[in-house]
């Protein structure tokens, strides 16, 4: 009888989705399941409401997939194993046509995606193989876990792709139902990226993290402000004018979204709020506004501004633009609104961090500056994080 190995991280609607895909399989083949929560805090009710039907295999603290998956191959009692990465919902005909493309004289088998059915092995989200072929994953990053199994087991046969086997990845879930985004079409979202560094590895991640976890049509804007450094207004500001989308949502660098991010901020600006900003995950969280990543709608937008064009006031260059729009908003009985559904996480100042002394010495001086301009705005200073 196959065990089902199902690594769950941050992203509580997500793993819901993929848990429910998961419980709507037919009873054949009959199957296990383990579900290991590789340190998603937000997943206890979740993981409350699996005891009893499944074995859960709780982490203390997020880690590498790779490790997580070896904890959960601890729990399997029988030689069949699938693994399901990256919170993938399944279709029903998943998992008994990658079981029978795996014992059908091949060592491994994977499934492939709905919106790639070419999509190499080793590229998969997920893979049945024997647990006597391999029992061990090596440390390998999240994304080569499936290589790593394809790889491991090689020596025993064949690993073949099975077309009847199909997963969703999050944030593709709705691509074929709308056909994509065509060019000049209107987006949903806007995302707005500044950045210091417009080729750094920080922006990639952050931009790969947008692409991956957002199932809407949305069009990512990046605005350098590296050479000479803007600080944080004035380009939020440029990317917001140039802003398609019937929402917004400026993001630092430094922050991953995680699925299952947009629709509860698309809902929480619905139902009237200004600005809605999630949840931060194993880091700092500001409960009042956490502007390293906030969503506002054009109807805000326009409401909102300072002057035509200029959302965050553009005095306040480097930082105090999020508390002065935090009094504003509070001014206005309509305060930014925490979305605890929607999750992302955050390297907290990281957009600022630089090896240039004369970056960090310019930055220093303008925060000195902008604190002024909030104190006179506003007759105290709150310190705020100044969306870095």
């Amino acid at each position: 009888m196959p065990t089902i190995i199902l690594p769950l991280s941050t992203g509580l609607a997500q793993a819901r989705a993929c848990v429910e895909s998961i419980a709507a399989l037919p009873d054949d083949p009959r199957h296990d399941v383990v579900v290991i929560d590789n340190g998603g805090a937000d997943l206890a009710p979740l993981m409350r409401l699996l005891e009893g039907d499944v074995t859960v295999v709780r982490r203390a603290q997020r880690g590498h997939l790779w490790q997580a998956v070896n904890e959960g191959l601890d729990a399997v009692r029988d030689d069949d194993v699938v693994l399901l990465t990256g919170m993938a919902t399944v279709e029903p005909g998943w998992l008994g046509a990658l079981v029978a493309a795996a014992g059908d004289g091949a060592a491994a088998a994977t499934s492939v995606t709905t919106v790639n059915a070419d999509l190499a092995p080793v590229a998969s989200p997920a893979a049945a193989w024997r647990r006597s072929d391999l029992r061990l994953i090596p440390d390998v990053p999240d994304d080569l876990v499936v290589a790593a199994i394809c790889a491991g087991v090689a020596g025993h046969g064949r690993v073949v792709a099975a077309p009847a086997s199909r997963v969703t990845p999050p944030g593709t879930r709705n691509t074929a139902a709308r056909g994509g985004h065509p060019f000049g079409g209107a987006p949903e979202l806007s995302v707005v990226i500044p950045t210091l560094d417009a080729a750094g590895d920080r922006l990639r991640a952050c931009v790969a993290s947008v692409q991956a976890a957002t199932d809407v049509a949305h069009e990512i804007i990046i605005v350098d402000n590296g050479a000479p450094p803007q600080g944080f207004t004035a380009p939020v500001n440029s990317g917001l004018r140039a802003a398609r989308g019937r929402y917004m949502v400026v993001c630092n660098d430094d922050v991953e979204v995680l699925p299952g991010w947009w629709a509860p901020l698309r809902a929480a600006l619905d139902d009237g709020a200004a600005v809605a900003f999630p949840m931060t995950v194993d880091g700092v969280m500001r409960e009042d506004f956490a502007a390293w990543c906030f969503a506002i709608s054009r109807h805000a937008l326009d409401t909102h501004a300072v002057a035509p064009g200029e959302f965050l006031d553009p005095e306040m260059v480097v930082w105090f633009q999020d508390t002065d729009l935090l009094h504003r908003l509070q001014a206005a009985g309509n305060p930014p609104r925490l979305v605890r559904d929607a999750h992302v996480r955050h390297g907290l100042s990281q957009t600022v961090a630089s090896d240039d002394a004369d970056l960090r010495a310019w930055i220093a001086e303008q925060v000195k500056r902008d604190e002024a301009v909030f104190f006179r705005r506003h007759g105290s200073v709150l310190v705020g994080d100044g969306g870095e």
